[in-house]
């Protein structure tokens, strides 16, 4: 049965989380043994709230998504594909339940923005940069010259930003990119490049959710200027114990959260389901079900995150950052990086479907080597923020500048490749209990969270556009033909 698959991946891609928090509850973390059981418990509601979203993903929206980029690429109309972009991108955000997990961290820590404000602002730069990845597509736009010219709007933009503002721009767009909207992207992407058949064809499938992922930081970049939000008022109390949680007032305000997102989603395919597709009954009533099981699973999965996967994140963080063992920070991040991107379910997505573009040409478990090398790294370099006060520039600087400059030189089909498995590597969990650890071990060693912790998204986005393009540089001089009297 496909659910109960479901059940089975998302409980390995947890487990791990729940092995590593026990660990270190037992030897140098140690948490209120009520909040351990209550986070056993939020860890049982998460795996069973993403297994059905999961679920409803596969059976209604993916093929949905799918159908209508198919459909627009053939109704051969420039404005309606890139108008149904920007609409299809801006809604499917709103639904994406990262977003509503760092706009509450950020909200929790500081008055001076509001958490309408900041999904509105992310939201219309995913469908802002979704409809330019598909012009990109349309117009045959090499992906690496733009590229370039984005990153440097960008970093002259954070050049100008108050200090504050980066690292919430930067982890916005890894934010933006979760279990909601990279199964929708990607699943446009593979049927618009399915309709324009070219020589490009294959690597035209992906690129649409790196491309589409800087559009959160972008727009925030230019909200931060326009505002010159300065961050007063910030607070650094991120840790509480769990005892203080109003369950039944989670679970009430999640779902009417979820219920208002969702529905721009809900009237969008209904609407292409009665015009643009003509579906037949069968398929809309499969659509109508995928929702519902989305729907409740991701109500379930933001009850567990808000109850059990952040509160015990920052404590667990609170407490080694304010010991002497502070100086494990750096390993544990290492260590954390490398388990917790093999748990990311859009890793898996994505990785899939590498292999079925490529024919297994690409190999899935070389790709996910690379993947957690590159997210270990992004990790222990986020501790090493919490630790020194790195500021956040110093790295993602060099970081996009290595990363642009291999593009010119890796396989185009990697370079695709490895800017939509950056945005794929911060999940659910990374914004979930990664960054809430991250934000308790700052607040733990006494530094600022604002300018050490935010921006670990953005880190775990960054590396992996490194390390797959190295890769992708592996995978050329292998194909490269052997001059002769040259043993293979």
């Amino acid at each position: 049965m496909v659910l109960l698959r479901k059940f089975k991946e998302t409980s390995l891609s947890v487990f791990p989380i729940v092995l590593i928090v026990f660990l270190l509850h037992i030897t140098i973390a140690p948490v209120p043994w009520v909040d351990f059981w209550t986070f056993l418990g939020g860890s049982a509601i998460i795996i069973l709230g993403l297994s059905l979203f999961l679920y409803g993903t596969d059976l209604g929206i993916i093929p949905t998504a799918s159908s209508i980029g198919s459909a627009l690429m053939q109704r051969r109309s420039l404005i309606l594909l890139l108008l149904s972009g920007l609409v299809m991108g801006l809604f499917v955000t709103l639904a994406e339940p990262q977003i509503h997990v760092l706009s509450t961290q950020i909200t929790s820590l500081t008055d001076s923005v509001q958490k309408s404000h900041l999904l509105i602002a992310i939201s219309f730069g995913m469908g802002l940069f979704l409809m330019m990845a598909l012009a990109r597509v349309i117009f045959n736009i090499s992906f690496r010259y733009l590229i370039t010219a984005i990153f440097t709007l960008i970093f002259i933009l954070a050049y100008f930003s108050e200090r504050f503002f980066i690292g919430i721009a930067f982890d916005s767009g890894g934010a933006a990119t979760g279990p909601m909207t990279v199964p929708f992207i990607l699943a446009l992407g593979v049927g618009v490049a399915s309709v324009r058949k070219s020589a490009t064809s294959e690597e035209d499938s992906f690129g649409l959710v790196g491309l589409s992922t800087i559009g959160p930081a972008v727009v925030l970049l230019f909200f931060a200027l326009i505002t010159r939000i300065d961050g007063s008022g910030a607070t650094s109390d991120v840790a509480s114990s769990m005892t203080t949680i109003n369950w039944p007032d989670l679970i009430k305000t999640t779902s009417i959260e979820v219920l208002q997102a969702i529905s721009p989603i809900v009237a969008a395919f209904f609407l292409f389901s009665f015009t643009l597709l003509k579906q037949s009954k069968k398929a809309i009533i499969r659509m109508v079900e995928g929702l519902l099981y989305a729907s409740v699973g991701l109500i379930l999965f933001l009850v567990g995150v808000s109850g059990a996967f952040m509160p015990v994140g920052g404590q667990i963080g609170e407490i080694i950052g304010s010991s002497t063992f502070s100086w494990a920070l750096i390993p544990i991040g290492f260590f954390l990086g490398a388990v917790v991107v093999l748990a990311e379910p859009s890793v898996w997505v994505l990785t899939d479907q590498v292999r079925e573009v490529s024919g297994g040409a690409i190999n899935k478990v070389i790709v996910m080597l690379f993947f957690s090398i590159g997210v270990s790294v992004s990790l222990a370099l986020a501790m090493a923020r919490v630790l020194y006060e790195i500021p956040l520039f110093y790295i993602l600087g060099p970081g996009y500048l290595i990363a642009v400059m291999l593009s010119y030189f890796s396989p185009p089909l990697f370079t695709a490749i490895a800017f939509d498995s950056g945005a794929v590597a911060s999940g659910p969990i990374s914004n979930s209990f990664l960054l809430a650890f991250t934000l308790g071990a700052s607040n733990g060693f006494g530094a600022n969270p604002f300018s050490s912790a935010f921006g670990v998204v953005a880190l775990i986005t960054m590396t992996p556009l490194i390390t797959l393009q190295l890769l992708g540089l592996i995978y050329k001089k292998k194909q490269a033909p052997q001059p002769e009297g040259v043993l293979q």
